[in-house]
């Protein structure tokens, strides 16, 4: 696994990609919360520090699983399957805003301060996201300009949320400080992780948006501005 700190100005993270997380769309924020999200922004950046890895691994696709080479199965499921179509290696990831963030939002909620915890958890999947992004970059380096799919994880287009569990393992159990529940939520909470196909006839275009049936997922929303 090649894992990663990352430099907050690496992420290139903005007061309006905050605001359109949280559904102001083209209209403006209230001036109260702007100036709450632009400090907020501002304090966190001084301190956070996030982090990303990734791994690769040769393998092949079956009907609803990656197969590793070595024996190691990822049951993915049908769908996530057909995203994966045409990969012949895999980039398992983990990227997050890591566990003084967590303690962050952990002190908001005990304060009770409902539009700082709301503004605060807007920033972290922010975060999260674009320490993903960070980890893309580093993957296309390391591909040097070989194919890949979009990231796709467990608890989308029907990948159970137990699949964090093969990939945890995987990643040597604790990527980037990232530990897993018994009931597969990973802490802190800002973080994400999953599979990412590599092949010379990989679609890069395709996205789980067009396959996945939760309406109301973030990434969806994303997808469609």
């Amino acid at each position: 696994m090649q894992e990663y700190e990352l430099d907050f100005s690496r992420l290139s993270l903005t007061v309006n990609d905050l605001f359109t997380e949280m559904g102001y769309g083209s209209t403006e924020p209230e001036e109260p919360v702007e100036a709450l999200t632009v400090s907020m922004l501002e304090e966190v950046s001084s301190w956070i520090v996030p982090r990303c890895a990734f791994g690769l691994f040769d393998g092949r696709m079956e009907e609803d699983a990656v197969s590793l080479d070595g024996g190691e199965r990822i049951h993915v499921g049908a769908t996530i399957s057909s995203l994966l179509k045409g990969s012949g290696r895999f980039a398992l990831f983990a990227a997050t805003a890591g566990t003084a963030f967590q303690e962050y939002q952990n002190r908001l909620k005990a304060e009770e301060d409902i539009l700082k915890s709301f503004i605060a958890d807007i920033i972290g999947t922010c975060i999260a996201e674009k320490a993903g992004d960070c980890m893309e970059r580093l993957l296309e380096k390391e591909l040097a300009g070989e194919r890949h799919t979009n990231r796709l994880s467990p608890g989308y287009c029907g990948w159970h949320l137990s699949g964090q569990q093969t990939l945890f393992r995987l990643m040597g159990g604790n990527p980037c400080g990232i530990g897993l529940s018994e009931v597969c939520l990973m802490t802190p909470i800002k973080s994400i992780s999953g599979i990412i196909g590599i092949g010379p006839d990989v679609d890069e275009k395709k996205y789980g948006c067009q396959y996945c049936e939760l309406e109301t997922c973030y990434k969806r929303k994303r997808k469609k501005k």
